[in-house]
């Protein structure tokens, strides 16, 4: 069932026993059934990367490592990529609907805002449609390799050399329905593809911070407990130890005053702040790792041929 006003009024009990900063409400998730919520998950992690847990203990040392450091200011501080200089440079936020597809759609998020950056195409340009968004469905459904993929999730190094060998297509030539689709990108695939030539991961937290502020968004995942559901605004930090899986979204920037990381959900616009979401140094494991696009071998528009970038 739905949350109900009791679960709501505890969790704003919970928050204000943290001191937390961050306000718990009805939205779009909270309305959906607790197996609905977990649906929405999709992070698992790859056959050589720690476990939740590990990611979670991880986190918490590397923010602490960073910490140590703050007699070093960053040069930046405060990152936005849907705000650079009066440019946005982050897509539209999506909804992975009831499968486990998270991974393929901050793969996506993030490849977006990278080739925008590159080409210096900001949605708000006049041509800014000249890039369309790209088909999370392509990734997902082509790229994962398990056998009840809504189900079993995936993790972000499969789809960064899925996004390597094969590409990924536009949404418009592979749109994406939850439950398990099959892989069809079209029979145009090979010349619509947008191709990555680099990726790689970063796990130290300055180094995280200097690639957003320098190079645009990266692939972020966390340990979901179940208050975050209820989130609708402000800095989350976790009060509950209900845990109910791994997630994976597009880290588009960070904020020094806030001390939080700057995120897109695929959660729809109806939850969060219009999809977006703070979340607090060192929470839920999102600081043990992030992964970087570098580079493009083909970025495909619609009125060109695919190039090198």
């Amino acid at each position: 069932m739905a949350m109900t006003r009791d679960e709501h009024e505890a969790l704003w009990d919970a928050v204000r026993a943290n001191d937390a900063n961050w306000r718990p409400g009805h939205n779009a998730i909270t309305d959906l059934e607790p197996e609905e919520r977990r649906m929405r998950l999709g992070y698992t992690p790859g056959p050589d990367d720690p476990s939740l847990e590990e990611r979670e203990a991880l986190g918490h040392e590397r923010h602490a490592a960073a910490d140590m450091m703050r007699d070093m200011p960053l040069a930046v501080t405060a990152v936005d990529w849907r705000n650079k200089d009066g440019k946005n440079f982050v897509t539209i936020v999506k909804d992975q609907k009831n499968c486990g597809s998270c991974v393929a759609f901050g793969t996506a998020a993030t490849m977006e805002s990278r080739a925008r950056i590159i080409t210096k195409l900001a949605v708000n340009d006049p041509n800014g449609g000249a890039l369309p968004d790209l088909s999370p469905a392509h990734l997902f459904y082509c790229g994962n390799p398990q056998s009840d993929k809504c189900t079993m999730g995936w993790w972000p190094q499969g789809a960064l050399l899925f996004a390597n060998g094969t590409g990924v297509v536009p949404e418009f030539s592979f749109p994406y329905t939850p439950g398990n689709q099959a892989c069809n990108p079209g029979p145009n695939a090979p010349a619509l593809v947008t191709k990555i030539s680099a990726s790689h991961a970063i796990t130290n937290v300055a180094e995280m911070k200097k690639w957003l502020a320098e190079n645009g968004p990266l692939i972020a995942c966390l340990n979901i407990y179940r208050d975050l559901y209820a989130y609708t605004g402000g800095v989350y930090v976790k009060t509950s130890n209900e845990f109910d899986g791994g997630h994976c979204v597009s880290c588009v920037g960070y904020d020094e005053t806030k001390r939080a990381w700057l995120c897109k959900n695929s959660w729809g616009t109806g939850w969060g702040e219009g999809g977006f979401f703070w979340i607090g140094y060192g929470q839920c494991g999102i600081d043990a790792q992030m992964w970087a696009v570098d580079n493009f071998s083909a970025i495909f528009t619609p009125h060109a041929r695919p190039g090198r970038h």
